[in-house]
């Protein structure tokens, strides 16, 4: 439609003029400064900012005690975010990351920056999935049939900001029974869509790496994986007793676990994982209009100034509610169609 695509430049300011948005300025491959001016518009789309740790720092601290592993988009520095604050624009005062408990770390290995930066982590897809899981002390501390990330708010209060997945040889059946949904399924759905990654893959491909690297730890008893996931081997032991007789009696006394989701760990060899979070993205951003308008810190919109994806706000605050499979995703590519809808027709 007439459009022209100017790639390998990074974002530089926007220029405002009479209270106006009117361009921006970025810089291109060879350090030169390339000026675009804007007739309609300005859409910022930067991917947000979960690679700038120092504004993780400031506004999302308790993101970083719980993360080990970051798998943003290559760009997500912020960018974006801040050439919006500097032209006016307000940011969210809540702040939120899309996280998912899914990192594995070696029982020797601390989580934090420095580990989700060095990228020397596991990827464990399964550990979403509503396994038995304890703290460094070898107990139980949650429900785990909740959400991806309301075990990593339990984390910030546990010792080392980590928990420990405790499955055995029959997860393939147990994988099954769970019926989870969302891209934790291991299984196909029951329309026939397939899942994000299946058992088989996971099997076949993630488990033997996974071992190999030390980011999985196998067992023959329960007293064996204690000592290689570094917990007491008696409270553990203890905990892993209790665990059945729940998974026996089908009554979760403790958290209250829906019975199809209590499965037993009592057929060797047993596994066991040490997770933390797994970053994907941050979701505070600038505040907008329902035009995806930014607005400034009177509450008045920016003429020229549009902010969609992971740079735009007013949608997500503290957590990401990941019940609605597809939430973030589904809403940058609406709200990405919209402005381009609307400012067409300007």
């Amino acid at each position: 439609m007439g459009a022209e695509a100017s790639l390998q430049h990074a974002h530089g300011e926007l220029e405002k003029k009479d209270g106006r948005v009117t361009g921006c300025i970025a810089v291109d491959d060879d350090g030169k400064y390339v000026r675009y001016n804007a007739k309609k518009g300005v859409v910022v789309a930067a991917g947000g900012r979960a690679l700038n740790y120092k504004m993780l720092e400031a506004l999302q601290p308790h993101t970083l005690r719980v993360i080990g592993r970051n798998r943003s988009m290559p760009g997500a520095h912020g960018d974006g975010i801040k050439a919006c604050l500097w032209v006016g624009a307000k940011m969210d005062e809540t702040h939120a990351s899309m996280k998912f408990d899914r990192c594995a770390l070696r029982p020797d290995q601390p989580n934090g920056p420095k580990t989700a930066q060095s990228g020397d982590v596991g990827m464990f897809w399964m550990a979403s999935q509503p396994w038995l899981k304890v703290n460094a002390d070898g107990k139980r501390f949650i429900n785990e049939s909740g959400t991806y990330e309301a075990i990593l708010h339990a984390d910030e209060y546990n010792k080392g900001h980590c928990h420990y997945t405790i499955f055995d040889s029959n997860w393939v059946k147990y994988a099954q029974q769970f019926k989870m949904h969302g891209c934790s399924r291991l299984y196909p759905f029951e329309n026939g869509a397939d899942p994000n990654i299946s058992w088989q893959v996971f099997q076949e491909k993630y488990f033997p790496v996974l071992l190999e690297k030390g980011f999985l730890m196998k067992a023959d008893t329960i007293e064996e994986l204690a000592e290689k996931l570094h917990l007491p081997v008696d409270a553990f032991k203890a905990t892993v007793e209790r665990y059945n007789g729940f998974v026996k009696n089908g009554n979760d006394l403790d958290y209250g676990k829906e019975p199809f989701r209590l499965t037993p760990v009592n057929q060797g060899p047993f596994y066991g994982a040490k997770n933390t979070g797994d970053i994907l993205c941050t979701m505070d951003g600038i505040v907008i209009d329902t035009n995806m308008n930014a607005i400034n810190t009177e509450g008045n919109a920016i003429p020229g100034l549009y902010v969609i994806g992971n740079d735009n706000g007013a949608y997500f605050a503290n957590t990401y509610p990941n019940l609605s499979t597809g939430m973030a995703c589904g809403r940058t590519v609406t709200f990405g169609r919209h402005v381009g809808k609307y400012l067409a027709k300007l």
